[in-house]
C-alpha cells in the first residue's frame, strides 16, 4: 500500500513539474510566465522533489535554456529568475553537479550574446553561493575552476569579467586548495585589466578590491608577490626614462612611446603597485621579516619617488602624481615609525607636491593632503620644525586649501592640522601652535579693524602674519577652523602638553587671551564667540571641568610626581575661572541664542558635578560661585521657556547647598 502511495505521489510531483515546464515554454502572458518560473524555483528547493528533478533534468535544462535565450528586453526579470532556477537546481542536485556545470559552461561557450553569457555565469554563481562552504561540490570543483579560468582569459567586457571573478572569488574562499594552483594565472589576468588605463576608474577600483581580497594567497606566495612588484618598478623606471629622452630631444627611436602613452601607463603601474602592496596586507612590513626588510621597503620607496620626481620634471601629470602619492603613502605606512628612515627625501617630496596643489583637481589635492598627514604620523617625533613652519606660514598652499569649495578637501586639510597637533615633540608642536595662534590673532584683528576697533591679543601675535590681510569672510572662517583644530590638543585626555607644556595653555588661550570675542565681536560675529566658548567647553568637559584640581593642596605632596603636581597647581584656579566666566556671560543681554543655550548646558553640567561629592562643599563659598548663581538667576525670566527651565534646573540642583544669605538675596 505504501509503495503504491509513493508511486502516486511521485507521479503527482512529476506531473506537476511537467505542467510547470510546459507553461514556462508555452505561456504567452509575461506575468503568468514569471509566476510559473518562481513556482519552479520553489519546487526545486523542496528536498522531497530531488528524485523527480533528476528524472526530468534534461527537460528542465531545455526549458531554462529557452527562457535564458528570450530576446525581448521586457523579459529581463524572467531571465534572471531562470538563471536563479538553474543555479538552485545545480545546488540541489549536487550529485548531478558535474553534468549541470558542464552544460552551463558549454552553453556559455556556444552563446553569441554577452547578455546570455552573463546569465549562465549568474547561474554558476548562484550554485556556488548556495552551496557555500558545505563542500558539496568538492568532486567537481577542479572542473569548475578550470572552466572559470578559461572564461576569465577570454572575457572582453567589464560585466562578464565582474561576474566571472565573483565566481572565482567564491571558489577561492570555499575551496582555497583548488584555487591556489590558479592564483598566479588569475592575478596575471586581473593585473592586465588593472593597468589598462582605457578602462573606467570604477572598474580599476573594483579590480583592485578583488586582488586585495586574495590576501592569504599573496602572503602564501611572497616570492611571486615581490617579483611582481619588482617588474612593476622596472617598468615604471623605463617609462620615466623614456619621458626624459623625449623631453631632451635625444630620442628618435620609434619604439620609444610619446608622453601621451607613457604618462597614463606610468600612472597605471603606480596604481597596481599600490594594490599589490595592499594585497600583501600586514605581511608587507619589515617587522614581519624577510623578504620584506627595512632596506627593501626603503629602497623601493626611494626608487618610486625618484622615478616620479624625474617624470614630473619633464611632464606634469595629475594622474601620475595622484597615483604616486598613494603609492608613497602605502609604502611609508608599512614602515614602523620607530624605524630609521632618511626623512629628508620624503619631506621634500611631500612639500613639493603641496606646491602644485592650488590649481589642480580634487583627487590630486586629497592625495597630497593625505600623504602629508601620513608623513607627520610616520616620521613623527623626528620631524624638523622647518617642515611645520612651511605648512603653516601665510604663503603655504595648505592654508589656501582650507577655503576649497569641496568639503572633502577641507576635511583632509583639517586632518593635517590634527596630525601635527597630535605630535609629542614639544618644540615642533610649539612651532605649529604659535603659528596657528598668530594666524588666529591676525584674523581677529582684521575683524576688529572692519568694526574700526583697536587691535587686541598682542601677546599671541606672530611676526609671520604681521602684514597679512584677511577679508571678513575668510577671517571668520580661519578663526573657527583653527579653533576646531586646537581641540586636538585641548581634548586629549589628561594631556600634559595641552595643560602645561604650551604657552599659553589651551585653557588660558580660550579663557583669557581670547576674551576680546565676548565684547563687540560677539554682537557682530556671534559665530566667533560661540566657537571659542564651544572649544573651551569641550576642553573643560574632557577634564571634568577641572573640579578635582581646584581642591588640591597648593603645596604638592612629596609623593606626587614633579610634573603631575606642577600640572595640578597650574590648573588649580581653572574651576573658579569657569564659574566666573559663566556668571559674567550669562548676565549679558545681547547674547546670541545658540551661545546662551551652550552656556546653559554647560552650567547644568557644572551644577550637577558640584553636587556629586561632599568633598566639593568648599567650592560653594567661592566668590565666583556667587557670580555663577547670579548669572543663572538672570536667565530664569528670559522669554525662551527652555532656557528658563534649564536655569531653574541648575539652581534647583544647587539649592540645598546655597548659603542662607545668598538665598535671601534671590528672594
Amino acid at each position: 500500500m505504501r509503495k503504491s502511495q509513493e508511486r502516486s505521489m511521485s507521479y503527482s510531483d512529476e506531473s506537476r513539474l511537467s505542467n510547470l515546464l510546459r507553461r514556462i515554454t508555452r505561456e504567452d502572458d509575461r506575468d503568468r510566465r514569471l509566476a510559473t518560473v518562481k513556482q519552479l524555483k520553489e519546487f526545486i528547493q523542496q528536498p522531497e522533489n530531488k528524485l523527480v528533478l533528476v528524472k526530468q533534468l534534461d527537460n528542465i535544462l531545455a526549458a531554462v535554456h529557452d527562457v535564458l535565450n528570450e530576446s525581448s528586453k521586457l523579459l529581463q526579470e524572467l531571465r534572471q529568475e531562470g538563471a536563479g532556477c538553474l543555479g538552485l537546481l545545480c545546488a540541489s542536485l549536487s550529485y548531478e553537479a558535474e553534468k549541470i556545470f558542464k552544460w552551463i559552461f558549454s552553453k556559455f561557450s556556444s552563446s553569441a550574446k554577452d547578455e546570455v553569457k552573463l546569465l549562465y555565469l549568474c547561474a554558476a554563481y548562484k550554485a556556488l553561493e548556495t552551496v557555500g562552504e558545505k563542500k558539496a561540490f568538492s568532486s567537481v570543483m577542479q572542473l569548475v575552476m578550470t572552466s572559470l579560468q578559461s572564461i576569465l582569459e577570454n572575457v572582453d567586457t567589464p560585466e562578464l569579467l565582474c561576474k566571472c571573478v565573483k565566481c572565482i572569488l567564491l571558489v577561492a574562499r570555499c575551496y582555497p586548495h583548488i584555487f591556489s594552483t590558479n592564483f598566479r594565472d588569475t592575478v596575471d589576468i586581473l593585473v592586465g585589466w588593472h593597468i589598462d588605463h582605457t578602462q573606467k576608474p570604477s572598474l580599476t577600483q573594483q579590480v583592485s578590491g578583488w586582488l586585495q581580497s586574495l590576501e592569504p594567497f599573496w602572503v602564501a606566495d611572497l616570492a611571486f608577490s615581490t617579483t611582481l612588484l619588482g617588474q612593476f618598478l622596472e617598468d615604471m623606471e623605463a617609462y620615466a626614462e623614456d619621458l626624459s629622452h623625449v623631453a631632451s630631444g635625444e630620442s628618435v627611436d620609434e619604439d620609444v612611446p610619446p608622453p601621451s602613452v607613457s604618462l597614463p601607463k606610468l600612472a597605471a603601474l603606480l596604481r597596481v603597485f599600490s594594490t599589490v602592496v595592499r594585497s600583501i596586507g600586514e605581511r608587507f612590513s619589515p617587522i614581519r621579516g624577510p623578504p620584506i626588510t627595512e632596506a627593501y621597503v626603503t629602497d623601493v620607496l626611494y626608487r618610486v619617488m625618484r622615478c616620479v620626481t624625474a617624470a614630473n620634471q619633464v611632464f606634469f601629470s595629475e594622474a601620475v602624481l595622484t597615483a604616486a602619492n598613494e603609492c608613497v603613502g602605502v609604502l611609508l605606512g608599512s614602515l614602523d615609525p620607530s624605524m630609521t628612515i632618511h626623512c629628508d627625501m620624503v619631506i621634500t617630496y611631500g612639500l613639493d607636491q603641496l606646491e602644485n596643489c592650488q590649481t589642480c583637481g580634487t583627487d590630486y589635492i586629497i592625495s597630497v593632503l593625505n600623504l602629508l598627514t601620513l608623513i607627520v604620523e610616520q616620521i613623527n617625533t623626528k620631524l624638523p620644525s622647518s617642515f611645520v613652519e612651511k605648512l603653516f606660514i601665510p604663503s603655504s598652499k595648505l592654508l589656501f586649501l582650507r577655503y576649497h569649495k569641496e568639503k572633502e578637501v577641507v576635511a583632509v586639510a583639517h586632518a593635517v592640522y590634527q596630525a601635527v597637533l597630535s605630535l609629542k615633540n614639544i618644540p615642533v608642536l610649539e612651532t605649529a601652535y604659535k603659528l596657528i595662534l598668530g594666524e588666529m590673532t591676525c584674523a581677529l584683528n582684521n575683524l576688529l579693524h572692519s568694526l574700526q576697533l583697536p587691535e587686541a591679543c598682542s601677546e599671541i601675535k606672530h611676526e609671520a602674519f604681521t602684514n597679512h590681510v584677511f577679508n571678513v569672510d575668510n577671517a571668520k572662517f580661519v578663526v573657527i577652523f583653527d579653533l576646531s583644530a586646537l581641540t586636538t590638543i585641548g581634548n586629549a585626555k589628561n594631556s600634559l602638553i595641552g595643560m602645561w607644556a604650551l604657552s599659553p595653555t589651551v585653557f588660558a588661550l580660550l579663557s583669557k587671551n581670547l576674551m576680546i570675542v565676548h565684547s563687540d565681536l560677539a554682537v557682530h560675529f556671534p559665530a566667533i564667540q560661540y566657537a571659542v566658548l564651544y572649544t573651551l567647553y569641550s576642553h573643560c568637559t574632557r577634564h571634568d571641568h577641572f573640579i578635582s584640581s581646584s581642591l588640591s593642596s597648593s603645596s604638592p605632596s612629596l609623593f606626587d610626581g614633579a610634573v603631575i603636581s606642577t600640572v595640578t597647581t597650574a590648573t588649580k584656579k581653572h574651576f573658579s575661572i569657569i564659574l566666573n566666566l559663566l556668571g559674567i556671560l550669562l548676565k549679558k543681554d545681547n547674547l546670541n541664542q545658540d551661545t546662551r543655550k551652550l552656556l546653559m548646558t554647560w552650567a547644568l553640567e557644572v551644577a550637577v558635578l558640584m553636587k556629586k561629592s561632599e568633598t566639593y562643599a568648599p567650592l560653594f563659598s567661592l566668590p565666583s560661585f556667587h557670580k555663577f548663581c547670579k548669572g543663572l538667576l538672570a536667565n530664569t525670566l528670559v522669554e525662551d521657556v527652555n532656557i528658563c527651565l534649564q536655569a531653574c534646573s541648575s539652581l534647583h540642583a544647587l539649592s540645598s547647598s546655597l548659603p542662607d544669605d545668598l538665598l535671601q538675596r534671590y528672594e
